[in-house]
């Protein structure tokens, strides 16, 4: 396609200009194509093979003319393919740094947004990706008319783990508790560190019988972690919100989960609470 363009290119130059025209382009035509597609040292080697046949071409057309007329029209020729290569060159190596610039520039871009959205400490998604893929998730479950769940995980007395043990030893428990809620939920399912000491799971198959279970899970596993810490009275209450028809705003879903673990450690902490989208409290579950 391009060789058809370049010879239709030459052709209308030949009837505009006169044949002068069109056979130039036939020697500075492969020197910029080498100069676009090979680069410097092919382009420089096609301008000197280009001047030379151009001086050729002059010399035998000319024949009658003195050598210092045709030598200085060749090697202003020469200098003039020479010049033309190098500035393609240019623009091609400048094409190149700006692509590679764009793709760097794409890849920090990429790196922001995700640093943005996720938890530095525990790599989980932060509460703002949280809330994002909350607002999806409802969306998606009032379009289908499938039920949706959420559970909030609070350490208990994390603050005296902290005093007791110091921050570094806190850190390093926050890091457990969010691989252990890894290690629990489905693959499909949200974890996200909220901020603090407090977690939450976006339930993505939020079938009651499905989702109760892994609640008990849950604060199966974050007791077990509590209990490598005796006399600390270390662990987790958990609060689930689940309706069976998506709510109109992520708010409702919100407000009963938070009211559900705050009943949970209403309670006697440790515990998991429920509070079902029918329901006017929330429940104790085991």
């Amino acid at each position: 396609m391009l060789a058809v363009a370049a010879v239709a290119v030459v052709g209308l130059l030949d009837y505009v200009t006169g044949p002068w025209m069109s056979f130039a382009l036939f020697y500075v035509m492969p020197v910029l194509g080498a100069a676009w597609w090979l680069g410097r040292g092919p382009a420089l080697l096609a301008s000197l093979t280009a001047g030379i046949a151009w001086f050729e071409a002059e010399a035998w057309d000319h024949r009658g003319e003195s050598t210092r007329t045709l030598m200085w029209n060749s090697m202003s020729r020469l200098l003039m393919l020479v010049a033309m290569a190098a500035m393609v060159v240019r623009i091609r190596e400048d094409r190149r740094r700006l692509k590679e610039m764009n793709a760097r520039l794409s890849e920090l871009l990429h790196g922001a947004e995700k640093l943005a959205r996720t938890d530095a400490l525990t790599n989980l998604p932060n509460r703002r990706a949280f809330l994002e893929r909350l607002s999806e998730e409802l969306a998606h479950a009032r379009r289908n008319a499938t039920p949706v769940c959420i559970a909030y995980i609070d350490i208990d007395n994390f603050k005296r783990l902290n005093d007791e043990r110091g921050h570094v030893e806190g850190d390093q428990f926050l890091k457990k508790i969010a691989q252990a809620i890894r290690d629990t939920i489905r693959g499909s399912d949200v974890a996200a560190r909220l901020g603090g000491d407090e977690f939450a799971v976006l339930f993505t198959d939020a079938k009651r019988s499905a989702v109760e279970p892994l609640a008990h899970r849950l604060l199966a596993r974050t007791q077990a972690l509590g209990e490598r810490y005796p006399g600390l009275d270390v662990g987790a209450s958990v609060g689930m919100a689940w309706f069976e028809a998506a709510p109109d705003a992520p708010e409702q879903l919100l407000d009963r989960a938070d009211g559900a673990m705050y009943e949970a450690k209403s309670a006697g902490k440790h515990r998991f609470a429920l509070w079902a989208g029918d329901s006017a409290r929330p429940q104790l579950q085991g």
